[in-house]
């Protein structure tokens, strides 16, 4: 039997710097600028570098197109002198974002689809970082509560 899986297919750029004498602050100002500025992803991993001192490797994701602005933002911002830079590929879900009415209000979530149909679903962040932060609930019980709503939208 032939599947017709509709997956997304495309290539990100992954660009990663080793560091090892910037503080953690100023690092976290780093990864919110290139957040802000449009990154997929940025994460950080501890690495132990030459001369025995333990570091940082900075990894982001970005669109191909803009790689050189990204290493380029690295390089003004970070104490690095050069960047490293993969192109891998990525099979992603196909997306759709949908808004459900719950007790908190109208909230988003984003589906994750196979042949149309969905696979899962999860509550935007930033609306449940909202609501948790508005009605001073913990965020672990509002996705709770949201996705129980849901479930109960998707019932009708």
């Amino acid at each position: 039997m032939e599947t017709k899986n509709t997956f997304e297919h495309g290539s990100v750029c992954e660009i990663r710097a080793n560091i090892d004498d910037m503080t953690a602050e100023d690092m976290g100002a780093v990864m919110e600028k290139l957040l802000s500025d449009g990154a997929l992803d940025v994460w950080f991993q501890p690495i132990q570098m030459k001369k025995n001192r333990p570091g940082v490797m900075l990894s982001l994701l970005v669109p191909c197109c803009e790689k050189e602005k990204f290493a380029e933002n690295i390089l003004r911002h970070t104490s690095t002198f050069g960047v490293r830079i993969y192109e891998p590929q990525r099979i992603m879900l196909a997306r759709r974002i949908k808004t459900v009415n719950t007790k908190f209000g109208p909230v988003r979530v984003k589906e994750g689809l196979i042949d149309g149909k969905t696979v899962k679903s999860t509550a935007e962040y930033d609306d449940v970082k909202k609501i948790a932060r508005d009605t001073g609930l913990p965020i672990s019980l509002v996705r709770r509560e949201i996705d129980l709503d849901e479930r109960m939208y998707n019932k009708q």
